[in-house]
């Protein structure tokens, strides 16, 4: 019984003395205010019958980063818009310009009025013209779902403008169905459009997600979430854990890290997303891009039938932007080093496409690039988000409020 006892007494002082440390750094995690904040982010997305996904109207809360870059408070109107209440009509007989985007239009890092759409706003707004800059930008969408979302809803608002934010890393890849099934784990989470003949085909709507595959749920992700909970130490340390390759394929699948990382560690060796800068041609990338093309094309030809003029908005991603950032991706997917790979591929693509249509277009990435190389210049993107601090939503606002002058669209 005595030798029992001893064990035991080594075993509580050896838990003891592991469990005082972290006590301890849990104690100065919570007293220094270090960790992201314990509530999940607010529901903001719905399915639709015809965007795949929306925003809930009235819905809002407090968006966060789970690296503690920022904190920002959402709303989405009545009508689903990440805006203020904007309706149809437009009694002040403002010039409108309705902005098509994804998650750098959406913009949930920061407060509304540091949105590029507001800044550009406040910009064009003159004593003879009030400008309305109309945010209609969700998260995750591609150029097919900004075009549904013109014909279905934003043709209401009767923008003056239509600015089709485009962000170079993954929207023609978000258009292609194999590769965006491919990214997402083989879910089907909106409805495609195809080419046949070089014609566009329409999907059939409404759209209704067929049911997935039903996949056990990680064994220790309740766990996870209980330490998410609780541990202020937890939820300041996970979000770097599972940025090592090792970690995240041992841990990751248990749930133990949350249940992005049990999804993540499902991901390929080598991102599909990018692949957009294979210097290559890879076949399904080509027909990314022809359909890709086609899109565009059509939501001109529909913009303009109501007299309104579109204008495409180029975003480069943060790896074309800072060249140490290309260098840790290579780093840490040592086997994308076998291949040859050109950053500035999918904007001549782009910009070729717009040339054809002579759809007036504005690329980002070289302003980007001139103000991010300047030695005090304040950072345009969050290092681990990636979506543009107000800084680059300033930048954009500068930029696009400076083009569109250039092209006489506020004069008319």
């Amino acid at each position: 019984m005595k030798t029992v006892g001893r064990v035991l007494g080594r075993i509580g002082l050896v838990a003891l003395g592991l469990a005082l440390p972290l006590l301890v750094l849990e104690g100065g995690t919570r007293l220094m205010g270090i960790a992201p904040p314990a509530e999940p982010q607010p529901a903001l997305w719905v399915p639709h019958p015809y965007l795949g996904w929306f925003h809930l109207p009235n819905q809002g809360g407090l968006w966060h980063s789970e690296y503690g870059e920022f904190q920002a408070q959402v709303h989405i109107n009545a009508r689903g818009l990440r805006d203020r209440e904007i309706g149809y009509d437009n009694p002040a007989g403002a010039y409108r310009i309705l902005v098509l985007g994804d998650s750098f239009a959406e913009a949930l890092q920061v407060p509304l009025e540091e949105t590029f759409a507001k800044k550009l706003e406040a910009l064009t707004t003159s004593d003879s013209r009030p400008v309305e800059v109309i945010n209609a930008g969700v998260g995750g969408w591609g150029t097919d779902q900004e075009a549904t979302f013109y014909m279905v809803e934003g043709v209401r608002y009767q923008p003056d403008v239509v600015l089709l934010s485009f962000f170079t890393h993954n929207d023609a890849l978000n258009n292609y169905q194999p590769l965006e099934i491919a990214r997402v784990h083989g879910a089907v989470k909106k409805p495609f459009f195809h080419l046949n003949d070089g014609q566009l085909v329409v999907p059939d709507f409404p759209f209704e997600a067929p049911p997935e595959a039903d996949r056990a749920s990680p064994p220790l992700l309740a766990a996870g979430n209980w330490m998410n909970d609780h541990f202020a130490l937890y939820r300041l340390v996970m979000p770097y854990l599972r940025e090592i390759p090792f970690i995240l394929h041992a841990l990751g699948p248990s749930g133990l890290l949350g249940g992005m990382a049990a999804f993540v560690a499902d991901d390929p060796a080598l991102l599909p997303s990018y692949f957009v800068y294979r210097a290559d041609s890879l076949p399904d990338w080509e027909e990314a891009w022809q359909l890709t093309a086609v899109l565009i094309q059509r939501l001109d030809a529909e913009v303009q039938e109501r007299g309104g003029h579109l204008v495409v908005v180029i975003i480069g991603a943060p790896e074309q932007v800072y060249p140490d950032r290309w260098s840790a991706i290579l780093a840490r997917h040592p086997e994308m080093n076998d291949y040859d790979w050109d950053l500035e591929d999918p904007n001549r693509r782009l910009t070729a496409i717009l040339d054809e249509t002579n759809i007036p277009y504005l690329d980002l990435l070289p302003a980007f690039r001139t103000v991010a190389g300047q030695p005090d210049a304040p950072p345009l993107h969050f290092i681990h988000d990636g979506h543009w601090t107000p800084a680059g939503h300033q930048l954009a606002a500068e930029a696009i409020a400076s083009f569109l002058k250039t092209q006489n669209l506020l004069d008319q």
